[in-house]
């Protein structure tokens, strides 16, 4: 991940710079002891605690990386915005005069062609 700035509508901008001044190994009791109220900012959802996140994990983080893949792995599901949401078009296509003739013509096709004519014979 390599200190990243924004991951997966997680925004990591406030907390790099504490986790880089970390001293490293930490637990997860001494990292929300001093550092629990520092709050992650998220995409599409209300800022979260470092202390909401990871407070009942019990873990050891040898790197600012091992804590921000914690962070992402216990980050609840709306941070990340609607779910199944892409950007790449609509899930439906629109329908048009044009298409819906090709469907009609297929269909027809498919009732009276060849391909289905019955070939016992």
């Amino acid at each position: 991940m390599d200190d990243p700035e924004h991951v997966e509508g997680v925004d990591f901008t406030g907390i790099n710079p504490v986790l880089e001044d970390i001293s490293y190994p930490i637990t997860t009791a001494e990292l929300v002891k001093w550092h629990g109220d520092r709050e992650v900012d998220r995409t599409n959802a209300d800022p979260i605690s470092v202390e909401e996140l990871l407070g009942y994990i019990d873990d050891t983080f040898d790197s600012g990386e091992s804590v921000r893949q914690m962070i992402l792995s216990q980050m609840p599901r709306d941070s990340e915005g609607r779910t199944n949401y892409s950007d790449r078009g609509g899930a439906t296509p629109v329908e048009t005069e044009a298409a819906e003739a090709a469907t009609e013509q297929t269909t027809a096709d498919l009732e009276q062609g060849p391909a289905t004519e019955d070939r016992r014979d």
